[in-house]
């Protein structure tokens, strides 16, 4: 995957918890934890995952999800299966 594409999939998860939790994207770090950095409960997390879902055209198991709270584990577990679900 090349760094345009993985950066581009970066931004994208990153507008959409933004967007969800209403807060600024700049607050939307790598590092951060989404309950206690953005103060997601678990309703947020929920409905980041739907969301995840619609744009990326994907299925978001629950439990996958479930065991991701930092900002970067998001982007890594988006851009693994959107890769393997890209023919190439």
């Amino acid at each position: 995957m090349g760094v345009n594409k993985s950066l581009f999939f970066e931004e994208r998860v990153k507008i959409i918890i933004a967007a969800v939790l209403c807060v600024e994207k700049d607050k939307v770090r790598n590092d951060a934890l989404l309950d206690k950095d953005l103060g997601a409960d678990y309703l947020d997390k929920a409905v980041i995952q739907m969301n995840l879902e619609d744009e990326f055209g994907i299925v978001v198991p629950d439990k996958d999800i479930a065991d991701k709270n930092k900002v970067s584990e998001i982007v890594d577990y988006i851009k693994k299966r959107t890769d393997a679900t890209v023919p190439r």
